[in-house]
C-alpha cells in the first residue's frame, strides 16, 4: 500500500505525535509510508529521521485568519494526491481532514480511501461541513477507546465502519526498573531526603484539563503527616502564573517538582511510586497511562472517557471521580495506609501492559483497517 498520514499540529502534538510516529515506523517496513506535517512540528523532525518514511513539510490552515493560506494549501494537497495516488490517507484531526475534503472535490481518477482517527472526547459537530466530511470524505473511523467508539457511532459518522484500536506502547522500551535503578532515579530527582516519600508522578503536564491541579489540591487536603509524606512530580507543560499562585496558596510549592518537557520520560517514571492521569476533558485512553503501567507503575485515573478502560480498580491502579479533589484525597489516604500493596500492584500493572498494550498489535490492527478499505485486487499481504 501507499499510505499518507497527516497531522496538523505545529510544535508539540502530544499523543498525536506518538500515534502517527508509531504507525509510520511500524508500517514502513512493508508499505510506502508518507507523513505530512508542519515543518516546525516535533512530529516532522521525528519522522524525518525514520528509515523508509517520507516526511513532507505541509501545513493545514483551518482558521478564518488563515484564509489566504487555505487555497495554496488546498492546491498543494490536491497536487500531492494526484501525483502520488495514495491508496489510503489517514487523517488525525479536523484541520487536516477538512483540507483533504476540499482537495478531493472534483479530483480526477480514483481517490484514496480515507481513514479518520477520533483521538479525543470533544463533541462531534453536526454542521453542514462536518456532515459532508463524514459522508463524502470518510470511509472508515478508528476510535482509540470503547467510549470513543460509542459516541462516534451516535454522531454524523455513525454510518461509517468504526473500529476500536487502542493505543499500543513499546513494552520492551518501557520496562520496569530494578530496585537499584529506582533508588538512583529518586536520588537524582529528589535527593537523599526523598528516599521515603510517596512519589506521585505524571507525564501529562499542567494543561487545564489534565487534572494536575486536582492532584495538588488533594494532597494539600491530607492531614499534615500524610501530606508531608507525598511528593508530586510533573513532567510536561509547566504551570501558568495563575496555577503557581494557586499552588502557593495551598502551601504546596515545596512538594511539587516541575520538570517541563523532556524527550525521554523513562528516567522520571522510574522514580514514581504511583502514576496519575486524572483528566476531566478531551482525554481518551492515554499513551501516558499505558507507558507508566508498562514500567510497572499502578496508575490513578479519572472515571472519564476511555481512561478507566486501562485500569482494574484496586488491582493495577485506582479509578476516581473526575475533577473531585476530596474523592482523590480519600484515595490517596487509602494508598498511604496500604503502601505495602504497591509492589504487587506494580507487578499486575506490568502484566496487563504485556497482555493488552502491545505496540505490534496496535500497528497490525491499524493496517487491517486500511486493508479492509481497499478493493480485493489492491490488497497486498505483509512482506
Amino acid at each position: 500500500m501507499k499510505i499518507l498520514l497527516t497531522n496538523f499540529h505545529y510544535g508539540r502534538g502530544g499523543g498525536h505525535d506518538t500515534y502517527v510516529g508509531v504507525i509510520a515506523r511500524g508500517l514502513a517496513v512493508r508499505h510506502q509510508v508518507y507523513v505530512a506535517a508542519p515543518a516546525t512540528s516535533r512530529l516532522y523532525a521525528h519522522v524525518s529521521a525514520m528509515p523508509g518514511v517520507h516526511a513532507l513539510p505541509f501545513e493545514f490552515p483551518a482558521k478564518l485568519k488563515d484564509v489566504r493560506r487555505m487555497v495554496p494549501a488546498w492546491r498543494a494537497l490536491r497536487a500531492l494526491l494526484e501525483r502520488e495516488r495514495f491508496d489510503v490517507v489517514h487523517v488525525n484531526g479536523s484541520p487536516d481532514h477538512r483540507l483533504l475534503m476540499f482537495a478531493m472535490m472534483g479530483m480526477k481518477g480514483t481517490r484514496p480511501r480515507v481513514v479518520w482517527t477520533k483521538h479525543n472526547s470533544i463533541a462531534i459537530k453536526t454542521d453542514f461541513l462536518t456532515r459532508v466530511r463524514a459522508t463524502r470524505a470518510t470511509d472508515a473511523v478508528i476510535a482509540v477507546s470503547d467510549s470513543t467508539a460509542t459516541f462516534v457511532r451516535d454522531s454524523v459518522y455513525g454510518g461509517k465502519p468504526v473500529t476500536v484500536v487502542k493505543n499500543g506502547v513499546d513494552i520492551d522500551a518501557f520496562q520496569p526498573a530494578s530496585a537499584a535503578e529506582t533508588l538512583a532515579a529518586r536520588a537524582m530527582l529528589l535527593g537523599e531526603a526523598g528516599a521515603g516519600q510517596l512519589v506521585l508522578g505524571t507525564v501529562t503536564g499542567f494543561d487545564w484539563y489534565k487534572g494536575t491541579m486536582d492532584m495538588i489540591a488533594a494532597v494539600a487536603a491530607l492531614p499534615r503527616e500524610a501530606r508531608d509524606a507525598c511528593t508530586i512530580v510533573v513532567v510536561g507543560t509547566e504551570p501558568s502564573e495563575e496555577q503557581w499562585r494557586e499552588i502557593d496558596a495551598l502551601g504546596m510549592r515545596e512538594q511539587v517538582r516541575v520538570e517541563g518537557f523532556v524527550e525521554d520520560v523513562k528516567s522520571y517514571v522510574r522514580a514514581f511510586d504511583v502514576g496519575f492521569v486524572v483528566s476531566y476533558a478531551i482525554e481518551t485512553v492515554s499513551f501516558a497511562c499505558r507507558e507508566m503501567m508498562a514500567m510497572g507503575k499502578p496508575v490513578i485515573v479519572a472515571r472519564y472517557a476511555g481512561l478507566p478502560e486501562n485500569i482494574e480498580d484496586g488491582v493495577d491502579g485506582w479509578i476516581v471521580p473526575p475533577h473531585d479533589p476530596p474523592a482523590l484525597s480519600g484515595t490517596l489516604a487509602r494508598i498511604l495506609a496500604q503502601r505495602g500493596q504497591l509492589g504487587a500492584m506494580s507487578v499486575r500493572a506490568r502484566a496487563k501492559a504485556e497482555r493488552e498494550f502491545s505496540q505490534q498489535d496496535f500497528i497490525d490492527q491499524t493496517e487491517q483497517v486500511y486493508l479492509q478499505q481497499l478493493p480485493t485486487s489492491s490488497k497486498s499481504p505483509p512482506a
